[in-house]
């Protein structure tokens, strides 16, 4: 109940301050609904001799201004580690504020649901809020290729289920 109180709290923080400051243009009060939303996502990709990981992660965007925008996410993950096979899926929700031209903050709150590796068995849903900076780079047109680098401010060091705080996300957007 404390995570979805922190999270909570987080991204209203965000998505007020967003609302605070005004970027260096506007977005047209004439921009169709249409025109603000993007897409985008990640996929991933990593194996060895005894492991596979496949991940699915597309996100739907909304630019609030030109400066700030929300979105959604889901994400998927095949995991296989020798002989034990799990079917990962989750959520998201996310904010990003453009400082200048290529840099963004970020914040996210997301949730994966997993079977317990202690037992084998059950499942379990773990969340996770990193915050951070992130860099944009164009590929033409409206589609971009980000690089983020955050810092998980629910990360447990003490039995938690990730080796490191950081979290670093590749994704496209259209």
């Amino acid at each position: 109940m404390k995570r979805a109180f922190i999270a909570t709290a987080f991204l209203l923080l965000v998505f007020s301050a967003g609302f605070a400051q005004k970027g260096d243009y506007e977005v047209d009060e004439r921009s169709s609904f249409t025109d603000r939303i993007y897409f985008g996502g990640g996929f991933g990709l990593s194996g060895g001799t005894n492991t596979t990981q496949i991940t699915l992660s597309p996100i739907v965007g909304y630019m609030v201004s030109s400066r700030f925008s929300v979105g959604v996410g889901v994400t998927y993950q095949y995991y296989k580690y020798f002989n034990f096979q799990d079917n990962q899926y989750g959520g998201l929700l996310f904010t990003r504020m453009n400082l200048v031209k290529q840099i963004f903050a970020y914040g996210e709150y997301s949730f994966i649901n997993q079977t317990d590796y202690r037992d084998g068995v059950s499942r379990i849903t773990i969340d996770r809020l990193p915050i951070g900076l992130g860099i944009s780079q164009s590929l033409g047109g409206r589609s971009s290729l980000n690089l983020i680098a955050a810092y998980d401010l629910l990360y447990e060091s003490n039995g938690g289920y990730y080796t490191s705080p950081w979290v670093f996300s590749v994704f496209f957007s259209i």
